[in-house]
């Protein structure tokens, strides 16, 4: 998120000096630019043609959105500094049966059905298929 910042204000401080940069000459060298002269470089003309209103309007927006970032990167730190909320379900204890006399306690728990189902196949892993016999045909 800086690194966003220093570029829109890298960015608006070059289009602001591009007024005393117009005067020099630019060269194109193949894929790279210079500003200095190099063998079947091309000279490029870079010319602002923005107003000096457009210019400083740029600017402020530029400045206007490095403080607006600013503050999204302070209130998301700050956000993130705070331990998560964690939800905690009280646990569901039933109350003891007493037991009877002569009798050992046993807890009395209904079964559960499962959250999800599961395929359980009746075989076990490389045992062959068992084949079907074929009925007898019968005439009626």
């Amino acid at each position: 998120m800086r690194n966003n910042i220093h570029t829109v204000l890298t960015c608006a401080l070059l289009a602001l000096g591009m007024g005393s940069a117009a005067a020099e000459d630019v060269y194109r060298c193949g894929d790279s630019y210079s500003q200095t002269p190099c063998p079947g470089g091309k000279v490029v003309q870079v010319e602002d043609a923005r107003s000096a209103s457009q210019r400083s309007q740029t600017s402020q927006a530029a400045q206007r959105d490095a403080k607006s970032a600013d503050a999204m990167e302070k209130a998301r730190l700050k956000e993130e500094a705070k331990p998560a909320q964690a939800l905690v379900l009280p646990s569901r204890q039933e109350a003891p049966i007493p037991p009877e006399e002569g009798k050992p306690a046993v807890a009395k728990t209904k079964a559960k059905k499962p959250a999800h189902f599961t395929a359980v196949s009746p075989k076990k892993p490389g045992e062959a298929t068992a084949k079907k016999k074929k009925r007898p045909k019968t005439t009626a």
